[in-house]
């Protein structure tokens, strides 16, 4: 199925909590694949979250490395959430 970026966010903030994997494009222009999760209040130690509602940036806790990590929603290619497989345009 195909996605556009704005309905990615939706897709990901109707998890709720539950895992899903996506596969971005990072900052330095290499691919990454990430299994993550939102809605981690685990080791949280006060801060500024730097995803607000006017950029694309979404904060989420990766399961593997168990740090917070932020997806660009505009570099986003793939999702996968609920048992569906989206490829973002």
């Amino acid at each position: 199925m195909q996605l556009s970026k704005y309905k990615a966010d939706e897709v990901i903030k109707a998890t709720k909590g539950k895992i899903f994997s996506c596969t971005f494009i990072k900052k330095d222009g290499t691919i990454r694949k990430m299994i993550a999760r939102i809605g981690v209040h685990k080791n949280l130690v006060g801060g500024k979250n730097g995803a607000s509602e006017k950029n694309s940036l979404v904060t989420v806790f990766d399961m593997l490395n168990g740090g917070y990590r932020m997806i660009n929603l505009e570099t986003l290619i793939t999702l996968k959430a609920s048992g569906n497989s989206y490829q973002v345009l």
